[in-house]
This record gives C-alpha cells, sequence and structure tokens, in this order.
C-alpha cells in the first residue's frame, strides 16, 4: 500500500478555521475544500471531526463548486466537457440496442459536510438542501441526451435523515457497504424487470443468496501507513452476497463475458468485493447486483479512473452479442479531475 503521511496539525488548524461562525453557502463551502486540496500535502486531509479522513483530490472536485457553470480550461485537468463523451457513447450503445445507466457516486464530503468543517448549514441534524451545491443540474445534461442516470445524492441524505447506517466509510475514500447495497438495488430497479433481464436468471445455473447483516471491522486506505497500527479500526455493517458455499457464502466472480450487462467502473465497483486493500471480498456492487439480477454480470474496472476501464471493453462482435445494458459506476471528481478522458471503444454495427 501506498506509503503516505497525515497533514501536520497546522493544516488541520487551517481546514477548522476556513470556517466562520456564520453558517456557509455553498460558495463559502467550495472555498473551504478548495483551500483544503491547495495546502494538503498527502491525498489525506483531516476533518474538524478527527475520526473523518478526506481525499484532497475530492476536496479540490468540491472546490470547483458549480463547475458546469465554468470554463471547463480553468476548472477541469483535461480542459474538456466530459458530457459529449458519455454522450456519444450512450448514441453507440443505443445502436447495437444497449441500455446505458449512469451512476455517479458523490463525494464524501458532499454528504457529510459538517465532518469536514465547520459552519455547515444542518436542518434535522442533516446539511440543509442549500449547504452544499448539488450536481442534479449537471447530471440534466446526460438525462437529457437519453442516458439513465440514477443520482443516489437524495438517497444518501435520506439515510442520514432517517438515522440508517453510515453510507461512507470515516478512514476510507469509498462509500460504506450499504451504499454498494443501494446502487445494486437502483441499478437492478431498472433492468430486473425486463424480459431479457428474467430470461438470464432462468438460465443462470447459480442460485445467488444473500447472509445477514454483521459488522466488520476496517481501517480505511485514508490512514498514514505510519500510523495504521494505532488507529482505531472503525466498524461497518456487512451484508455479504453470493452463492451458499457450506455455511458460508462464497463470492461468484463477475467475469462473464456472455453476460447481457457490463458493470464498468473505477475502485468503486472494487471496494468489498476484491479483498485485500479494497477491505473485504463479497459485499461490494458486482455482488450484489448479481444477486439482485440472479445471473453473473461482466466487470470491467480500473482502480484509477473509470474511463480507463473501458480498454476492457475493446472487444470484437462476439463480445457485444447479446448484451443489453453498460452500467458505468464513477466518482464524481472525475467530471473535473480526469487528466484525459479514453477514446471510445469501436462497438461492431
Amino acid at each position: 500500500m501506498t506509503n503516505y503521511r497525515l497533514l501536520v496539525p497546522a493544516v488541520y488548524f487551517l481546514v477548522s478555521v476556513f470556517a466562520s461562525a456564520e453558517e456557509k453557502s455553498p460558495d463559502a463551502f467550495a472555498r473551504d475544500c478548495a483551500a483544503a486540496g491547495d495546502v494538503a500535502a498527502t491525498r489525506t486531509v483531516r476533518g474538524v471531526n478527527k475520526q473523518w479522513l478526506f481525499l484532497k483530490s475530492e476536496l479540490e472536485h468540491l472546490g470547483t463548486g458549480a463547475f458546469w457553470t465554468k470554463d471547463w480550461k480553468e476548472v477541469s485537468k483535461s480542459g474538456v466537457d466530459p458530457v459529449p463523451v458519455f454522450l456519444a457513447l450512450n448514441e453507440k450503445l443505443s445502436a447495437l440496442g444497449v441500455k446505458f445507466i449512469f451512476v455517479p457516486i458523490p463525494a464524501k464530503a458532499s454528504i457529510y459536510p459538517e465532518k469536514f468543517t465547520d459552519g455547515i448549514k444542518m436542518k434535522a441534524k442533516v446539511p440543509a438542501d442549500d449547504a452544499v451545491t448539488p450536481i442534479s443540474d449537471f447530471l440534466e445534461r446526460m438525462r437529457s441526451g437519453g442516458i439513465a442516470v440514477i443520482d443516489i445524492e437524495s438517497d444518501l441524505k435520506a439515510n442520514r435523515a432517517s438515522g440508517g447506517e453510515r453510507s461512507y466509510c470515516m478512514t476510507d475514500s469509498h462509500p460504506a457497504p450499504w451504499t454498494c447495497e443501494l446502487i445494486a438495488k437502483r441499478v437492478a430497479g431498472i433492468l430486473s424487470g425486463q424480459a431479457w433481464a428474467k430470461q438470464a436468471a432462468e438460465d443462470s445455473k447459480l442460485s445467488f443468496v444473500r447472509g445477514d447483516p454483521g459488522t466488520q471491522a476496517i481501517k480505511g486506505d485514508l490512514i498514514p501507513e505510519d500510523q495504521r497500527d494505532t488507529w482505531e479500526a472503525e466498524e461497518v455493517t456487512v451484508r455479504k452476497a453470493g452463492i451458499r458455499k457450506g455455511g458460508g457464502i462464497t463470492s461468484a466472480l463477475p467475469d462473464d463475458e456472455s453476460s447481457p450487462v457490463i458493470l464498468l467502473g473505477d475502485s468503486h465497483t472494487l471496494i468489498f468485493h476484491e479483498g485485500g486493500d479494497m477491505l473485504m471480498s463479497g459485499a461490494g456492487v458486482p455482488d450484489h447486483l448479481q444477486a439482485e439480477l440472479g445471473f453473473k454480470v461482466y466487470l470491467a474496472a480500473s482502480r484509477g479512473s473509470s474511463s480507463q476501464a473501458q480498454r476492457q471493453i475493446y472487444k470484437g462482435k462476439d463480445f457485444w452479442e447479446g448484451k443489453k445494458a453498460l452500467v458505468w459506476v464513477s466518482s464524481v471528481r472525475e467530471f473535473t479531475q480526469e487528466r484525459k478522458w479514453l477514446k471510445l471503444p469501436r462497438l461492431p454495427k
């Protein structure tokens, strides 16, 4: 795992004093995020709540505020508007009869802003609707182009309002297992009623099951390597999904190239699925999506940007035969932090 150090206490202090005594506007919150990102010497920034760690690049993204209203050359590392890339891919997929579903993952600090900085306007113990700039207006550009966009931001806020399970890890740059399940359910809600999906479930030789909820102690990827041994682990609620084997549940690899569903994305499709430094296996988006649908999917994932994961679907006509849906899952930070959007695959006509 990458060796990195936590920011010096002086930087922690700076993050705290960015907040004023008055309640913050979305622009003020964006300025706090930008300032914290500017002074961060490592990928990790500690919030005013010392148990919560945040990713520098996500704060840099949030620091752009309503980025879609500004000059892309100024707010984006790629210098280009990414929406035409998605719309062009949608046109290609539509010509093949493949439905394009996009699931953007909100930045952790946009859902838990009060954990990052002081002065956040709260309502019923959750951030007020006008505390952080919502991304819904930007996503509408994709919807208007025919892409099925699953915006989970409102679900995550509603979960906070209801006092539900924590939707993000405190010490990791990824959401908690609860959010992985939510994504799978929202995607399956679009696909599972389709005739082809029902047929694929009937044809599947695997019987998927879900385990009972339990707790798991984790130490996330934002904890500095030199402090991992002394850092107190956080507990997350987790439920595995896969194939019943003996007294437990084993993962079913999402490796079926003939599957009608492609799951494409960044590390948000690997967290709690791949094991190792992805914390655990059998409880990620692919695992729960397969359990929801009743058949295996094909996972094309990259630990870096989701755009780079497209290399894994640069395949011929046989691969695309029978494909019905491509589900793209990635962090919203890619809209401004992606350095180069990959050239689209040459899909068969």
